[in-house]
């Protein structure tokens, strides 16, 4: 009696083991992330960034045939 129960279960394991596997994997593939870098999710060294320019620094320098100059 014991044996036969647990060939029935088997079945229903197989179900249940379908469904937990299959749901998740059927709203990957049906809703995938098309532009991942719109979320809020993406951390901020993955995000694409425009390339800045540098900042103007006016600064003095000292060179050493024609002292301080101005760069």
């Amino acid at each position: 009696m014991t044996a036969q129960v647990l060939w029935m279960n088997i079945p229903l394991m197989i179900l249940a083991f379908g469904v937990w596997v299959g749901v998740p994997l059927w709203l990957a593939l049906r809703h995938p992330d098309r532009h991942p870098s719109e979320g809020r999710s993406v951390p901020a060294y993955l995000r694409e960034t425009r390339q800045k320019r540098p900042a103007r620094i006016n600064a003095r320098a000292f060179d050493g045939q024609r002292g301080l100059v101005t760069m």
